[in-house]
Formats: structure tokens, C-alpha cells, sequence
């Protein structure tokens, strides 16, 4: 099994994120992390029995299709039935043995498909919630025997561009100005200085573990 085909989700690869750890046990080092949504459940087994096979857990969460646009702040994929299935892949940015940062030719990449040609995006665009595409999948066999399965790359087939809000900085301190401007201390935002809602890249706030 090679790579995962459907909606992404958290796609924190730009930015490298907080591990998530459960209360009391060490803090880990920040990871790249990336998740995609399926609605096939033959996927979904396919995926658990390739892990099976070299006896490592995954982060697989089931999520009621009823309750997927409050959690991901989009729409769910339209093939969704009562339920899907959002996969989780991770890489720590550092090297196991050695603690050193991990090299920039292993960090994982973001690549859009423009036409027939893959464009390394990573540096340039953060995909929001709701693009479509697939996130490889990068097997490391151990010398003792099993393995574990980190994100390689993120491939966007159908890019929704989270574009941060610009917004109008005053002076430095001009917000503790307690002058009364006429409207209650409010200030109006010029037109200009408007911009359309784009969609909202959320931290996934991780209820589950992973062995990696």
C-alpha cells in the first residue's frame, strides 16, 4: 500500500505541529502530520490489515458524517454515507536514534498536480480542509522485524487555498487608545481592508495515540 486517495484534512506540513502526548508521559519532539478522508470501508480494512501485517497501530478515527462540517469546518465528501474514516500519517521532525533535525530531503512535501505536472508547493500554499488529493505513505522495516508507517508526501489534485486575512495594524500601543471615536470605543474596518472568509485550517486536537 503505497498512498491514500480522498478529502485532506489538517494538512500541517508547512508548519510543523505539537505532538500530542497523554497526560504524564514525556513530551515528544513537533511533527509533520497530514490526514485524508475516506468513504469506502474496504479501504479503511485494507489499511488496517497492511498494518497488521507489520504489527504497528495507525490512527484511524470514525467520525459521523452528521457531525463532520462542525469538526472540519467543510463540507463532508460527497460519497459519505453514515459514517467515514479520517486516517491520520505523521513524521516527527527529528531522527529517532540521534534527536538531530531530520534533513530537508526527508522532511515530507506538498505537491499540486497542475495539468499532468507535480508541483512542489510546500513553501507557497497551505491546503485548507476540503481540497482533495492523497498522502503517501513511508515504511520504515525494523531489523527486529514489523515496521511503522510515517507521512511522506501530500499530493493536491483539487487545491482549496487557505489565504490568511490581512488586516490593518495601527500604530504600536494605538490599542490601548481609550478615546472616544463617536461609536463606543468600535472601530470600522475600511472596505478596503475586507477581505472574502476563506476556509479555516484547524490543529486537529488529537484524542488518540501513535506508536511513532
Amino acid at each position: 500500500m503505497k498512498k491514500i486517495e480522498g478529502m485532506l484534512v489538517y494538512v500541517n506540513v508547512q508548519e510543523p505541529v505539537a505532538a500530542f502526548v497523554k497526560p504524564g508521559v514525556p513530551p515528544k519532539p513537533k511533527e509533520f502530520k497530514a490526514s485524508v478522508v475516506i468513504t469506502d470501508k474496504a479501504i479503511k480494512k485494507e489499511y488496517e490489515k497492511f498494518a497488521k501485517s507489520l504489527d504497528t497501530l495507525v490512527s484511524i478515527k470514525e467520525v459521523e458524517t452528521a457531525e463532520f462540517k462542525e469538526i472540519y469546518k467543510c463540507d463532508p465528501p460527497e460519497a459519505a454515507g453514515d459514517e467515514v474514516w479520517v486516517i491520520t500519517l505523521r513524521k516527527s521532525t527529528e531522527l529517532g536514534k540521534t534527536g538531530k533535525p531530520v534533513p530537508d530531503q526527508y522532511k515530507p512535501r506538498v505537491y499540486e498536480r497542475v495539468g499532468k505536472t507535480l508541483v512542489d508547493v510546500t513553501a507557497t500554499k497551505l491546503p485548507a480542509n476540503g481540497s482533495m488529493g492523497a498522502i503517501s505513505l513511508d515504511v520504515f522495516m525494523k531489523t527486529a522485524g514489523g515496521g511503522s508507517i510515517f507521512l511522506k508526501n501530500v499530493l493536491v489534485t483539487e487545491m482549496i487555498e487557505y489565504v490568511k486575512e490581512d488586516r490593518e495594524e495601527g500604530e504600536p500601543g494605538s490599542e490601548f487608545d481609550d478615546a472616544d471615536d463617536g461609536d463606543g470605543g468600535n472601530v470600522k474596518v475600511p472596505a478596503s481592508a475586507k477581505t472574502k472568509a476563506k476556509a479555516k485550517p484547524v490543529v486537529e486536537d488529537d484524542d488518540d495515540s501513535s506508536p511513532f
